[in-house]
């Protein structure tokens, strides 16, 4: 049976780092202190995972309870065609058909950030192909190390749902029909009209 999301909890968690473990050390880990000296809440599975849960009932517990996921595309996670990664890209592709209206999606749950070159040639045979028109790559010309540059890009991507969030919250003011259509019973409208965590502040 496949997952349902029937109701949307306060999130506790700006964002998911979805990652290959080989890459826990030497990536995912310094962006996660980094964005943490930031005050930007990550989820990451060696800190926070629910232990003592279904591995997978734990992993729908731990998506829904943050307001985007970011995607470590690199070389070993393309390496791994199977595993946690793309079960957390289905969930999250789940979760994005879950916050879409009529007039497009209501939050922007993706962030893929590659690690590897454009036309890397395993790219196109993998399910990562599908998602990479939403994130950015990585270019090694420009200077910046990964791990700046992959804060960079989680906060711009951060602040530009942030002001969405705050023209859903005016238009719900103002739009009876479209706040009617945000159903109070599932927490859908406190998903896309509220703030949790926090904001980051904007410069």
């Amino acid at each position: 049976m496949a997952w349902v999301v029937d109701y949307f909890p306060t999130c506790l968690f700006h964002v998911f780092l979805s990652h290959s473990r080989e890459d826990h050390d030497r990536l995912v880990r310094p962006v996660y202190d980094r964005l943490a000296e930031n005050g930007i809440c990550a989820w990451i599975d060696r800190h926070h995972y629910p232990y003592g849960a279904d591995s997978r009932s734990a992993l729908q517990q731990s998506l829904v309870k943050c307001r985007h996921t970011v995607f470590f595309v690199t070389e070993d996670m393309i390496a791994s065609p199977r595993g946690w990664c793309v079960l957390e890209l289905a969930y999250t592709e789940l979760l994005q058909r879950s916050v879409l209206a009529p007039s497009g999606p209501l939050s922007n749950t993706f962030l893929p950030l590659f690690f590897v070159p454009q036309n890397h040639h395993l790219l196109p045979r993998t399910v990562w192909q599908a998602i990479r028109d939403r994130g950015n790559f990585h270019d090694t010309t420009k200077g910046l190390d990964p791990v700046t540059w992959a804060c960079m890009e989680i906060e711009r991507f951060l602040k530009r749902e942030q002001r969405m969030t705050i023209g859903l919250k005016a238009r719900a003011g103002r739009d009876r029909t479209f706040r009617q259509s945000l159903p109070l019973s599932t927490g859908l409208r406190d998903r896309v009209t509220k703030f949790d965590p926090q904001p980051i502040p904007e410069e």
